[in-house]
């Protein structure tokens, strides 16, 4: 007989907005029974969702109702097909007489110790108890994902090989995807306007006032910090590498125009008054082939990795006797 465990979906949403709380959601999703079947080996529902785990919380915190059933029945599926996966690879291992010695094993449990735990034997224990296993079984887990990995080293990356011909030729067809549009890197000082006229007479005399100091040799990021009442104040006024496009409305014909060091005049809005500097400028253009070469490099072999898996896998698929249990 099939168990099935019912998982608690609460929809604190509601609460947050202010609607009266409804009761839990309760959604029923089967763990035990067969998953899938591999040859002679069994996958079983069980072993998908502990498979699932690490994303489980996620999940949860993400989505809730209709929307989360649907997001657990994919990461099942998704997570019943990598299992699938793994037992075929497993299953081609075995049949090559391939095996793993135990002092592989053991040193590749070491050296996660040392990585993972600082060297200490005890936590790892810790931690396994926790997860309810066993040494053995543990060990039994890192020696298939050596074996996983080994075959997928063997069947995927040593065949994985770009030239330097197909590192060109993408760079040459997808050459505006590394387009870098023009950018200025400027500051700022800005004072509010105020709400009377007497006011803004006031901050208007403060604005030229800033202006001629500034023009006779004032540091701007320093006459910044001392008197602009915007947000970056603090930074001396600075923004980071913007495009002209990006930059507030009323500013960019300024600074499209300003010449890269150079002060502007007082520039009005609505509510502001600001005086802006140029401190730099990136006219735009396209980066060289040896700025994106490795990059290039590295996406086609992933893209051909890929490749080369899916083939690999469907092979497998053809190979051998599988069964998806709904």
């Amino acid at each position: 007989m099939r168990h099935v465990i019912l998982l608690m979906a609460v929809l604190g949403a509601s609460a947050v907005r202010g609607q009266t709380n409804t009761a839990p959601k309760r959604m029923s999703i089967e763990i035990d029974g067969y998953a899938a079947r591999v040859n002679e080996q069994v996958i079983t529902r069980g072993e998908v969702r502990e498979a699932m785990a690490p994303i489980m919380p996620e999940l949860y915190r993400a989505y809730q109702g209709d929307e989360l059933t649907q997001e657990l029945e994919k990461a099942f599926n998704q997570t019943r097909e990598k299992l699938v996966e793994r037992a075929l690879i497993m299953e081609t291992y075995t049949a090559k007489g391939g095996a793993i010695p135990d002092q592989y094993v053991n040193d590749e449990i070491k050296r996660m110790i040392n990585t993972r735990f600082k060297g200490d034997a005890a936590q790892f224990e810790e931690v396994l108890a926790s997860q309810k296993k066993t040494r053995e079984e543990y060990m039994d887990m890192i020696r298939e994902k050596m074996a996983v990995d080994y075959m997928i080293g063997q069947e995927v990356y040593s065949r994985a090989r770009i030239t330097p011909e197909q590192v060109r030729e993408e760079y040459e067809s997808k050459r505006d995807d590394f387009f870098i549009p023009a950018k200025v890197k400027y500051s700022v000082i800005v004072l509010n306007k105020g709400e009377t006229e007497e006011d803004q007479a006031v901050k208007r005399e403060e604005a030229e006032k800033t202006l001629a100091k500034l023009l006779e040799g004032s540091d701007f990021n320093q006459t910044a910090i001392e008197v602009s009442e915007g947000s970056r104040a603090a930074d001396g006024g600075a923004f980071p590498w913007m495009q002209p496009k990006d930059v507030r409305v009323e500013l960019q014909e300024a600074l499209a125009t300003l010449p890269a060091g150079e002060i502007s005049g007082i520039v009005e809005t609505e509510e502001q008054l600001y005086i802006l500097k140029v401190d730099a400028r990136r006219q735009p253009g396209y980066k060289t082939f040896d700025e994106v070469r490795a990059d290039i490099k590295s996406m086609l072999t992933a893209k051909e990795r890929e490749r080369l898996r899916k083939r690999w896998i469907e092979r497998l698929k053809q190979n051998n006797y599988i069964v998806i249990y709904n």
